[in-house]
């Protein structure tokens, strides 16, 4: 497990350097400890799913295009203190870090708090934070765009009611959880020698977290394009895509996203879309029955087929598969699997 720890320091208001000993009037002071917890080990979970020798400079190049999100690096927090009784805004810190570990002053009035966390939230340019005057309100919102590019970071929250009481050594730990999750895929396109490009994006996912309530919100959901993972490999190794050619020249194909966590109770669903000619097109829908859960990568290796459609490579993987033929010169076909 990565941590990440920032240790609130002292900082007195003004009122405090007017009073001697009556700390109850001009506040406690406070150490809290934040760590930042990750459910998913990248590198192992690789290795685990692609443990083939022909499939490490497609590991080699997931980690590295997934490394900013599964990390314990904070780039920027925003720490909000909230009066447990009327819900006001009592103390905040909102600031860029880009460290590991970072250190701040704190001491609050005797009262009762309900304290809320996000980290890496700056490089999020499709999300908000919203309502962060009153915890009640407090909320990460996606762009309602179309369909939203991959973010750019995993973002992790907390929340935790502290009583700060009459006692000079009071201790507080926030654990900070992953809100945000990640798919691949891994395509062996061995059996399709005429794609001319490839697009894909994930459904289902949610709109928005609360967080008081620890709650995701799927009032509306939200769609994430996947993008692809340029693999860099040794020559004698295996082939390399051409990105001069607009034929795939390669077997292999890597995609990826990372947007927000689906339904418990419902599927999810990834929509792919394959090019072989400008009059040909073929779409195949996925359809996940287990929930895609926050701070979680799912990884599914896939096979092409001549006719562009996408089915699991593996038979162990429960996937519903949905194709359409949209071939101009050949009519249209439906294909359920």
């Amino acid at each position: 497990m990565k941590r990440l720890v920032f240790i609130v320091l002292p900082l007195f208001f003004a009122a405090c350097a007017l009073i001697d000993d009556d700390l109850s009037v001009c506040g406690e002071e406070l150490i809290v400890h934040y760590q930042m917890e990750l459910h998913t080990e990248l590198s192992l979970q690789l290795q685990a799913e692609l443990d083939e020798v022909t499939d490490e400079p497609v590991r080699d190049a997931l980690e590295t295009w997934l490394a900013p999100v599964f990390t314990d690096h904070a780039k920027d927090i925003n720490l909000r203190f909230f009066s447990l009784g009327t819900d006001e805004l009592r103390y905040s810190v909102n600031e860029v870090i880009n460290a590991k570990q970072k250190s701040y002053t704190l001491v609050l009035p005797t009262e009762n708090y309900m304290h809320l966390a996000v980290a890496n939230m700056a490089d999020n340019h499709q999300v908000q934070l919203l309502g962060d005057n009153h915890a009640e309100n407090m909320r990460i919102y996606l762009s309602e765009n179309t369909y939203l590019d991959p973010l750019n970071t995993g973002m992790f929250t907390a929340r935790l009611p502290m009583e700060v009481t009459e006692d000079s050594s009071q201790n507080f730990d926030v654990r900070l959880y992953m809100v945000t999750a990640a798919v691949a895929l891994v395509i062996d396109t061995t059996e399709c020698d005429s794609v001319f490009t490839f697009e894909a994006k994930m459904k289902d996912g949610a709109c928005g977290f609360a967080l008081r309530d620890s709650l995701f919100d799927y009032s509306s959901d939200r769609l994430f394009r996947f993008e692809e993972v340029e693999i860099k490999l040794d020559k004698k190794n295996a082939p390399t895509r051409e990105s001069k050619e607009p034929v795939l020249t390669t077997p292999y194909a890597c995609m990826a996203t990372v947007g927000m966590p689906t339904p418990d109770s419902t599927a999810w669903h990834i929509e792919f879309v394959t090019t072989l000619t400008k009059e040909r097109h073929t779409t195949t829908t996925m359809t996940i029955d287990d929930p895609l859960k926050a701070g979680t990568l799912r990884v599914f290796k896939l096979r092409m087929r001549p006719d562009g459609g996408i089915e699991p490579k593996e038979s162990n993987q429960e996937v519903g598969i949905s194709i359409t033929l949209d071939w101009k010169d050949g009519g249209s076909h439906d294909v359920d699997l």
